[in-house]
C-alpha cells in the first residue's frame, strides 16, 4: 500500500515540473551586455619621478572600447575626482598612452599644486562625446619652479660702515614649497652675488644653507661681496643677486638645479683695510744701502708725523724719499734734528725700533720698542723670549699667529717688565701691570691696539706650512711657515715669500703634523686632501695658499 501511494506521489510531482517548466521557457528572455569604455586600473598606481631620469616612462595606461569602435581618444588628468579644472595630457589613436618622467611632472606643476609627495591624480579618456571611467594615481613629482625671493626687491639700498662691521646688513629670504613637503630630500642654497647687468658671467658665493630658506650676511660680508663683484671702496654701485637651489640624486649623482630671478639692490661700500703708506723709508747697513727695498714709514693720525717699526743691525740709517737720493735726510749734531743730505745716523745696538719722523718740524726720535707675550703659557715667564707680535699697517694694530698651553700671560714691552698689561675685567682691555690673562692651550690670532689698549685673541685651528724633500727632509727640520695675509682681513689666506727649494716634492701641512695636508692631484692649483705630492725645480719661491672657500681651497707659486 505505501508502495502504491509513493509511486502516485511521484508521477504528480512529475508533472507538475513539465507544466512549470513550459510555462517558464515561454516567457524567458536573453539580454545582450552593454557595450562599455573602460580605463584599466595599472598595476601599480603610486607613481615616483625622479628627476636624473626624465626619459623614462611615468606611466603607461590602457583602456577598453567597445563604443567607439576607435578613432582618437584625449587623455586628461585632474588633481580632483569631479575633474574640475582638466588638464589633457595628449591624444593618441591607439588604446593605451604614455608619457616621460619629464612631461608628467611638468604637466602636474602646471596645476599649481604645491605638496610633491602623494600627488592624487585621476586620470579618464574621452572619445567624441563617450568618456571613460576614472582611475587614481599617487604620484611624488620633484619641484620644477625656481625659489623666489621674498623681502629683498630691486632698488633696495644698503650702507655699509665699518662700525657695524659684524653686524648683520641683509637677510635674504625666499620661498620654496619643497622645504614644506615630507620629502626626505636634502636642499642646498646658495646666495650669489655678480655684477649688476652681467648675468651672472662669473658669480661669487656670498652664502650657503642646506634646507633652509634664508641667509644673513654681515656688513663685512657684503661689503666683501660687493668690492669682488667691481664696486669700488667708499661709492655707491650695483650688485646682483640671486638664490640657487640643487637637489642630488643620491644613487646617480645627477644635480637638479633651479634659479631664482636676479634681484638688483645698491651698496655702499667701506674702506676694509687702512693706507698708511707713505713714500719715505730708512735705508742703511739693514738694507745694504739700497741693496733690498728701503723699509717703510706709515702715516699716523698727524699730517706729516710718520712712524716706521724695524728691525735694525748695528750701522748707520738715513732716511730716503722714493727710494731715491735726491730727497734725503741724515743728522749733522747727532741731536734728533734732520739734516737735508746730512750725516748717516749711528745705530749701536741691534734691536728693534721705533723711528718718529716729524716732516714738520724736522726732527726725529729712534727707541727701542717690541710688544710681546709672555707668560707660564708661552715661555715660563721669560724663561726664553717672549714671542713678538709685528705691525699691521693694514689695521693699524699689532698682530701675531701663537701657539699657547694651558695658563697665563701678559703682554710687556722690549721683554721687560717696566711695561707690561694685564686684564683686570676679563673685558678685552688692556690694564698697565693688571691681571694675569688665562688661556686655553691652542693657536691664537693675537691682535693688540695700542691706539685704545685693546686685545683680541682669536682661536684658530692651523698654521700651515711648507714640507718635503724640497724644503726640509719631509720634516727634519721645521716647515717653513706661512704667515696670514692680514691686507684681506675677511679671507683666509696664507702668504710665504722669498722661501728656497731645491730639485723635489713638497706638500702644505697644518701645524708640523701630518694629520691636514694638502697635494695637488690634478696640478689644477686646486688643493686635495691627502693629494699628490708637488714637484718643483730648485729655485727661489713665494706661496699663497686661499682656504676661504673650505671645499675649494687653491694656492699659487710664483
Amino acid at each position: 500500500m505505501n508502495l502504491y501511494i509513493k509511486k502516485i506521489s511521484f508521477l504528480l510531482f512529475s508533472l507538475a515540473f513539465l507544466f512549470t517548466a513550459c510555462e517558464t521557457e515561454e516567457s524567458l528572455t536573453i539580454t545582450t551586455p552593454e557595450a562599455e569604455f573602460v580605463l584599466n586600473t595599472p598595476g601599480i598606481s603610486t607613481v615616483f619621478l625622479n628627476f636624473a631620469l626624465p626619459d623614462n616612462p611615468a606611466f603607461t595606461i590602457s583602456w577598453n572600447d567597445e563604443v567607439t569602435g576607435g578613432g582618437t581618444y584625449n587623455v586628461e588628468m585632474s588633481t580632483d575626482e569631479a575633474f574640475t579644472a582638466p588638464v589633457t595630457l595628449g591624444t593618441t589613436d591607439s588604446s593605451n598612452f604614455s608619457m616621460t618622467v619629464a612631461e608628467f611632472n611638468n604637466a602636474i606643476a602646471s596645476t599649481g599644486v604645491t605638496t610633491f609627495k602623494d600627488v592624487a591624480i585621476y586620470m579618464r579618456v574621452s572619445a567624441g562625446s563617450q568618456m571613460s571611467n576614472n582611475i587614481l594615481l599617487l604620484v611624488t613629482t620633484y619641484p620644477v619652479n625656481a625659489p623666489e625671493i621674498n623681502n629683498v626687491n630691486n632698488g633696495d639700498a644698503f650702507v655699509l660702515s665699518l662700525d657695524n662691521n659684524d653686524v648683520t646688513a641683509i637677510t635674504v629670504e625666499w620661498d620654496d614649497p619643497i622645504l614644506d613637503s615630507s620629502l626626505n630630500q636634502d636642499v642646498s642654497y646658495v646666495l650669489e652675488g655678480a655684477t649688476a647687468g652681467t648675468e651672472f658671467a662669473m658669480p661669487i658665493e656670498a652664502g650657503n644653507v642646506t634646507n633652509q630658506n634664508s641667509i644673513a650676511l654681515t656688513n663685512a660680508q657684503l661689503n666683501a661681496l660687493a668690492i669682488q663683484s667691481g664696486i669700488a671702496v667708499d661709492v655707491s654701485g650695483d650688485l646682483d643677486i640671486r638664490v640657487k637651489a640643487t637637489i642630488t640624486d643620491s644613487a646617480s649623482g645627477s644635480v637638479l638645479e633651479r634659479i631664482s630671478s636676479t634681484v638688483t639692490i645698491s651698496v655702499t661700500t667701506y674702506l676694509t683695510v687702512l693706507d698708511l703708506s707713505t713714500n719715505w723709508g730708512v735705508v742703511g747697513a739693514v738694507t745694504g744701502w739700497g741693496g733690498s727695498p728701503d723699509l717703510p714709514f706709515w702715516t699716523t693720525d698727524v699730517d706729516g708725523v710718520l712712524v716706521a717699526y724695524v728691525n735694525l743691525p748695528t750701522g748707520e740709517i738715513k732716511f730716503r724719499e722714493n727710494m731715491d737720493w735726491a730727497n734725503n735726510y741724515g743728522d749733522n749734531g747727532a741731536d734728533g734734528t734732520l739734516d737735508d743730505g746730512g750725516a748717516n745716523i749711528n745705530i749701536t745696538t741691534a734691536g728693534s725700533y721705533k723711528i718718529t719722523m716729524d716732516l714738520n718740524n724736522l726732527t726725529y726720535t729712534i727707541e727701542e720698542f717690541s710688544l710681546g707675550i709672555v707668560g707660564g703659557a708661552y715661555n715660563e715667564w721669560g724663561a726664553t723670549p717672549d714671542f713678538m707680535l709685528e705691525y699691521d699697517q693694514y689695521s693699524d694694530v699689532f698682530r701675531g699667529i701663537v701657539t699657547l698651553i694651558d695658563g697665563e700671560m701678559k703682554f710687556r714691552m722690549n721683554n721687560d717688565w717696566g711695561t707690561n698689561w694685564g686684564d683686570d675685567g676679563v673685558d678685552g682691555t688692556l690694564d698697565a701691570g693688571g691681571a694675569n690673562i688665562v688661556v686655553s692651550a691652542g693657536i691664537y690670532i693675537a691682535t693688540v691696539n695700542m691706539n685704545d689698549l685693546t686685545y683680541t685673541l682669536e682661536p684658530i685651528d692651523y698654521i700651515w706650512g711648507l714640507v718635503g724633500g724640497a724644503y726640509n727632509e719631509w720634516g727634519a727640520t721645521p716647515d717653513a711657515q706661512f704667515t696670514r695675509d692680514w691686507s684681506r682681513p675677511f679671507n683666509d689666506i696664507w702668504i710665504l715669500n722669498d722661501v728656497t727649494l731645491i730639485d723635489g716634492e713638497y706638500k702644505f701641512r697644518a701645524n708640523n703634523d701630518w694629520g691636514v695636508n694638502y697635494g695637488d692631484d690634478g696640478g689644477d692649483g686646486v688643493l686635495e686632501a691627502g693629494g699628490a705630492n708637488l714637484v718643483t725645480t730648485a729655485g727661489t719661491y713665494s706661496f699663497v695658499l686661499d682656504f676661504s672657500d673650505p671645499a675649494n681651497p687653491t694656492y699659487t707659486k710664483n
